[in-house]
């Protein structure tokens, strides 16, 4: 069993929002005298979201996604799409990291609805993040 205990925050939004979010980009870096072989460490996303309001089929998205180049992105982990008002709080497994990440939240339906979100990236090896 991993125990991951490196975790570091993407994207806080504590103030309610009807517009999609992005958060900064980062360059996933090891830490100085780190041990941890590439292929044994584990990466998970925390994603936190709330969603109310909204009308004709409001949806709520929070990805967490990661890129080769830091200029097109691919989704590595999503939390469950919220399609009413509510919250979810899931720990999602990453199966495959590139050397950059971000994460992002969507809105959709005929009223975007108003969300919330924190995502934060989380491994059983230390790492740390350079602002791209």
């Amino acid at each position: 069993m991993s125990v991951y205990r490196h975790i570091v925050t993407l994207l806080e939004v504590t103030t309610g929002t009807d517009q999609p979010q992005t958060g900064s980009s980062y360059a996933v870096l090891p830490v100085d005298g780190d041990r941890q072989n590439d292929a044994q460490q584990g990466w998970y996303a925390f994603f936190d979201a709330t969603q109310s309001g909204g009308a004709t089929s409001p949806t709520t998205d929070v990805v967490l996604e990661t890129s080769h180049d830091g200029t097109n992105w691919v989704e590595a982990a999503k939390a469950t799409q919220l399609v009413a008002d509510g919250e979810v709080h899931e720990f999602a497994a990453v199966n495959a990291l590139g050397p950059y990440v971000r994460a992002i939240t969507a809105v959709g339906g005929g009223t975007a609805p108003t969300h919330t979100a924190t995502v934060k990236l989380a491994s059983n090896g230390p790492f740390r993040l350079k602002g791209v």
